[in-house]
């Protein structure tokens, strides 16, 4: 599984086909895309929100299929953060997820969905920070199989890697205090990028709306 493969290392309608991807220069880490803008209010999602910031499998193509939904809150997504992502997670409010596959038995291609929302955007930035810290020291231990690469997303902040040898792309974002994981094994370049915008614009869509209210 590919979220198994990033966790070794360290975690609208358009059809998203296995293979090929393009290569980048740069070890994980060396430089935060951003292109939020600092003038606005940090988005904020309550944890009914973070659930349906999730994209469904129309938005992200027409030949992918997916489970439902999941949502932890409180000290159940604390619980999920410190076990599945191996950082600090203070000021954790939920975690939502979502895991889709390609309707094919004879193909591997998957792309899982993370999102955590946080008290602060503070809180999210050290979380995130928290994330590509693992993935620098991971790749130093495996010879530096990770490429960087560059993605468009308008968030806050945004990180995103390669590794040609397993097919595995992973992009995190922050857009205020939403913290969003992106995991793609063996999905195009081009498939990635509209995985990303897809999850980007939900969670500003939402956030836009002012949604918190716990």
């Amino acid at each position: 599984m590919a979220a198994a493969l990033v966790l070794a290392l360290t975690g609208c309608e358009e059809s998203v086909p296995a293979a090929g991807s393009g290569k980048a220069s740069g070890a994980p880490g060396e430089n935060l895309q951003g292109a939020g803008d600092p003038t606005q209010p940090p988005i904020e999602l309550d944890p009914t929100s973070l659930m349906h910031a999730l994209p469904i499998e129309s938005q992200v193509g027409d030949v992918m299929v997916g489970g439902d939904p999941f949502l932890a809150q409180e000290a159940e997504a604390a619980e999920y953060c410190a076990k599945e992502e191996g950082i600090s997670c203070a000021g954790l409010v939920a975690v939502a997820g979502k895991d889709m596959e390609e309707r094919s038995d004879s193909s591997d291609t998957r792309v899982e969905f993370r999102l955590f929302s946080f008290e602060t955007a503070e809180q999210a930035k050290t979380a995130m920070k928290g994330q590509v810290d693992r993935w620098r020291k991971a790749d130093a231990k495996s010879g530096g199989r990770w490429q960087q690469k560059t993605v468009e997303s308008h968030a806050d902040e945004t990180e995103a890697v390669r590794d040609d040898e397993v097919d595995v792309d992973v992009v995190v974002m922050r857009l205020g205090t939403v913290v969003a994981h992106i995991v793609a094994l063996d999905v195009l370049p081009e498939n990635v990028q509209h995985a990303v915008t897809v999850q980007a614009s939900q969670v500003q869509a939402l956030g836009q709306m002012g949604s918190r209210g716990y």
